[in-house]
């Protein structure tokens, strides 16, 4: 959860279960002074991104449930998955954040001022 370009300074104003903060980028990096805003509704393109991870997230907890708990109910899936995916929503979020500004922004060994 760091700048994409220095790998030093902060990305998110606050930690990923700070509500009153969630999902907030700072305008730009303190270290390096990357920009993270690149341009008006640039992060609209990470809610693809959110959706390829909360599909990979309900695949890999449809296999693990396979494997281990062959014989859960379907009610007692469904409530795994959604339990799931509403404790994991803040940190979907900030990955696909950080994901999307990575494909971007490259790592830059020389912007570290």
């Amino acid at each position: 959860m760091k700048c994409p370009q220095c790998q030093k300074g902060s990305f998110f104003e606050g930690h990923p279960y700070n509500f009153r903060k969630i999902g907030i980028v700072k305008e730009s990096c303190e270290h390096c002074q990357l920009k993270y805003a690149i341009e008006p509704g640039f992060y609209q393109g990470s809610y693809y991104v959110s959706y390829g991870l909360g599909v990979a997230l309900f695949i890999a907890l449809w296999i693990l449930k396979m494997i281990f708990l062959p014989n859960l109910t379907y009610l007692s899936t469904v409530i795994l998955m959604v339990v799931t995916l509403i404790l994991g929503s803040p940190l979907l979020l900030a990955f696909s954040k950080i994901i999307w500004i990575n494909i971007f922004v490259n790592y830059d060994s020389g912007a570290q001022k």
